[in-house]
């Protein structure tokens, strides 16, 4: 029986596709197990999944902050995680790493173990372990067919969770809303897209269309307003996708890969504070690979951002 280890950690976008991806690997080789940062929130998305992942004593990169101390603390955090990971890494025949800083300690500890490693970045843009990793001979796996920063890959697409498409009077029920089943709705995916002023962009765009109900994904609180409805972060994404004619989302990597798994209208806004710019050009791929698919600015108007909801309503593209 093969054992294989899995790194994944940071955000949902490295840890959905790593857990996907270890549970197909789980019904094919045997033995997997997962390790993970040392966030409460990598820690709640893993036991949702009935998963106790290893954890390492790392909640941050060095690099992703301008503090002395913390950066110094942090590097300390990462010489602990490569101890810490040399004595677990030899139990296993394998290392499969899914990006981000999580990805270092493992890589190091693989490579010094002499023990196969194998690394999937879910971005159009490698990040700075995916490109040390190649330097370092790491066969490099893409999400996308394009991965800016390394010069050698295989393009295998990103692990996702197979769709279950629930009846849309059901899945408003598990969601807890009181919309008529014969409704438009456009689903608007991800906590960062309801705060700042694209929150404010994306009410006055709802008060616009008031033939639709938008649907506000990963909110703090549960709430109602008139065609806007305000529900929690869910686990499974079943329902959400499932009630949403449109989806309006950030262009993270795996979350574009649910949108195509879904076929769903799409409509992606690209984070500008994203690192080397990768939302954007995550979302360029998108939209070529889509075909229902619309790219929208931050610096965009309401009315700009409504018309396009529109134009895909009547267009055919939803669903």
């Amino acid at each position: 029986m093969r054992r294989v280890l899995i790194a994944a950690g940071g955000t949902g976008g490295h840890i959905f596709p790593a857990i996907v991806f270890g549970k197909n690997l789980q019904e094919k080789c045997g033995h997997v197990e997962w390790m993970c940062g040392s966030r409460e929130l990598e820690r709640t998305i893993y036991n949702a999944e009935g998963i106790s992942p290893l954890c390492l004593p790392l909640a941050g990169s060095p690099l992703g902050t301008k503090s002395p101390l913390k950066i110094l603390g942090r590097i300390a955090d990462v010489v602990k995680s490569v101890m810490f990971t040399l004595r677990h890494v030899k139990r296993f025949d394998a290392v499969y790493l899914f990006g981000g800083y999580i990805s270092f300690a493992p890589l190091v500890a693989a490579k010094l173990r002499k023990i196969p490693v194998m690394l999937h970045e879910q971005n159009t843009v490698a990040g700075k372990v995916t490109r040390l990793a190649s330097k370092w001979g790491v066969k490099i796996l893409t999400g996308w067919p394009r991965c800016e920063g390394v010069s050698k890959f295989e393009y295998v697409g990103i692990p996702v969770r197979e769709p279950v498409r629930i009846e849309r009077e059901e899945a408003l029920n598990l969601l807890g809303l009181n919309i008529p089943a014969s409704a438009k709705i456009v689903g608007i995916a991800g906590g960062s897209l309801g705060s700042g002023p694209l929150s404010e962009i994306l009410k006055r765009t709802a008060e616009l269309c008031r033939d639709c109900e938008f649907v506000f994904l990963s909110s703090k609180v549960r709430e109602d307003r008139d065609n806007m409805h305000f529900i929690l972060s869910q686990w499974d994404m079943n329902p959400f996708y499932s009630v949403s004619d449109i989806l309006v989302c950030r262009a993270g990597g795996s979350t574009l890969a649910e949108a195509l798994k879904w076929g769903m209208p799409t409509i992606t806004i690209p984070w500008p504070g994203a690192m080397d710019n990768h939302q954007a050009k995550n979302a360029e791929e998108f939209v070529k690979l889509a075909g229902n698919a619309q790219i929208f600015s931050e610096t965009g108007s309401p009315e700009e951002l409504a018309g396009i909801i529109m134009n895909m309503l009547d267009g055919g593209y939803a669903a």
